[in-house]
């Protein structure tokens, strides 16, 4: 049977529409045919927004606006995270929204079958206070080139703005990116014991700092620092770094301390002993990285250390770190010279030089400063995402160590010229001399959710035992070094930090045993990188309330250490006063934090 031509036209048609149809409207068959929408939301500070509402719009074809149907209404979790299954392919709008904080709209999603649309919404606070800014350039003078700017919250347009006329510039191929923003810091917070491997200032120390990008490949960090207490009372740190974005970073540090003793420095002239309550100190460094090749990195530099304090005492020494990354997820390092601190490149990190001058010590009434030579050869490997272990074997040798202790005038009578008063515990430091430590390291850290670490760490070295108790027979007591010895110990710690999720309270809690008798720790760089202390110690960062006068972040600061007085180890007694000597001092630290 044939058809009229007319009717094969109608048919033609209606068989050309159906196939048209076929391919542009998605197949239900299978589980692969569908798509997904999962993402983020958080507010300007990067915090997760918890409960906040999406709604999913769509599907449209390419080009068209979204419609107005309602395809899905989700909520976001603890951690500000939502996700949306079993989504036609096609192009979706999504509208973001929570109370107090501005919507967003995004248009354009597109869905893939078999496929994860990754997204991330950033809502801004609605009441985000007004505040004046003056724009990154050439300001001469209080004239016309002050160009202010009045505007709200980032996510809102300007509210009064002024500029000179014909002098804007232009955005092409050529134009350089935006610097980083400055930023300052001022704090009366515990002292940073990161930029120096044996640095440990017990006392409170109110800190000034500002952070200026030169361009977008250099800055120029000037900090400050003034202690209420303990040996350094004030500092005065400039660091330059360049090439930054290159990969080859340079940096020059210079920092000028003022140390003051309460009771002075006991130094011998002649016949006669007199005593200095100030001295001058100075440290400075530089460093270089360079990429020799794809997976290798090369990091060498030089550390001077210099203190006049009557007489002069000064060290320097090279440090060098290769490292050689075979795959993604392992890393082999060789490091040797001065021991450094792995710190994050933050401006709490950077301020680290203010408390990185070495411990000092007296030896025959000579000024000395403690010295650490480090050498160690590790390996990394990182298990997903979220942890790595690490294992290594190093070797330490200390000069003129300092250790920590409680004493008397009367036990103290026959170390006279070998100790110093430390006022920030109410003790004293004394100079053990020389002694090196061979060991093995094994460390673990894992990362949970939002905010939550765990990191445990376990090593094996050499550390100073007392192994001789003095009597009052034997008369005043004329050399510590006699009564100590290294012994092998094996050291066990923890760590764990989390922040809860509603006031946002960083808590951080650790504690490493070392056993019984031992007066000095085992393995400092192993418990600089992971920020473990000897015994049981508490961290408390609590964010303020941002001030609509004062835009910044306000954090309030409380440090404990050695929380309930363990390790003091007995090591003289004449009378009812007795020496004793401790790998960490009990104290507390507390402050806050402002940082612009």
């Amino acid at each position: 049977m044939s058809l009229h031509p007319l009717g094969r036209g109608i048919a033609g048609t209606i068989i050309t529409a159906s196939f048209i149809l076929t391919c542009l409207l998605p197949s239900r068959g299978s589980g692969g045919d569908y798509g997904r929408i999962v993402g983020t939301v958080a507010d300007a500070q990067g915090t997760p927004l918890m409960g906040a509402t999406v709604l999913i719009m769509g599907p449209t074809l390419k080009g068209l606006q979204a419609g107005g149907k309602i395809v899905e209404r989700v909520l976001t979790d603890a951690h500000g995270r939502f996700a949306v299954e079993r989504l036609l392919p096609g192009w979706y709008s999504l509208q973001v929204t929570s109370a107090t904080r501005l919507p967003v709209l995004r248009n354009g999603v597109r869905v893939e079958s078999g496929r994860s649309a990754q997204l991330s919404f950033v809502l801004g606070d609605i009441l985000a206070p007004i505040r004046l800014s003056v724009p990154s350039g050439n300001v001469s003078s209080w004239g016309e080139d002050w160009k202010w700017v009045l505007r709200t919250s980032s996510a809102t347009r300007p509210v009064l703005r002024f500029r000179e006329s014909g002098k804007t510039k232009s955005k092409g191929k050529g134009a350089k990116a935006p610097s980083p923003a400055s930023q300052r810091l001022i704090a009366m917070n515990p002292g940073w014991s990161r930029g120096h491997v044996l640095a440990a200032d017990p006392g409170v120390s109110s800190v000034l700092a500002y952070m200026r990008p030169l361009s977008e490949n250099a800055d120029l960090l000037v900090a400050g620092s003034m202690g209420a207490s303990g040996l350094q009372s004030s500092s005065l740190a400039t660091m330059l770094r360049r090439d930054v974005l290159k990969g080859d970073p340079q940096e020059l540090a210079l920092v000028v301390h003022q140390l003051n003793f309460a009771d002075g420095i006991p130094m011998a002239s002649g016949d006669s002993r007199e005593s200095r309550n100030h001295a001058q100190a100075l440290a400075a460094s530089y460093s270089q990285t360079r990429r020799l090749l794809d997976r290798v990195v090369l990091t060498a530099g030089l550390e001077v250390n210099y203190l006049n304090a009557g007489r002069d005492a000064m060290f320097s020494q090279p440090f060098l770190k290769a490292e050689y990354q075979p795959t993604p997820s392992n890393l082999i390092a060789v490091r040797y010279g001065a021991a450094r601190v792995d710190a994050e490149d933050s401006l709490l990190d950077r301020i680290g030089a203010l408390t990185s001058f070495p411990r000092v010590t007296m030896r025959g009434f000579q000024p000395q400063l403690e010295r650490l030579k480090h050498a160690e050869i590790s390996y990394t490997r990182r298990i997903g995402k979220d942890m790595h272990i690490e294992a290594a074997a190093y070797r330490d040798e200390f000069e003129n160590a300092a250790l920590w202790g409680f004493g008397h005038s009367a036990v103290l009578e026959g170390l006279a010229g070998n100790y110093l008063p430390n006022p920030a515990a109410d003790g004293v430091t004394l100079n053990a001399g020389s002694y090196s430590s061979s060991g093995l390291r094994a460390a673990l850290v894992r990362k949970f959710g939002y905010g939550s670490e765990v990191s445990v760490l376990y090593t094996v070295g050499d550390a100073l035992a007392a192994e001789t108790v003095g009597t009052p027979a034997q008369g005043p007591m004329k050399d510590l070094r006699s009564t100590l010895r290294t012994r092998q110990t094996q050291s066990v710690g923890g760590r764990v930090s989390t922040r809860l999720p509603r006031c946002r309270t960083l808590i951080t809690t650790s504690y490493q045993w070392i056993p019984a008798g031992r007066v000095s720790g085992v393995d400092p760089v192993g418990r600089a990188n992971l920020q473990l202390e000897p015994y049981v110690g508490v961290q408390i960062r609590q964010p303020l309330p941002t001030l609509a006068f004062l835009p910044a972040r306000i954090e309030a600061l409380a440090d404990f250490r050695n929380l309930f007085s363990q390790g003091y180890v007995p090591v003289y007694r004449s009378g009812e006063d007795v020496l004793l000597l401790t790998p960490a001092y009990r104290s507390f630290r507390g402050g806050f934090s402002v940082q612009f």
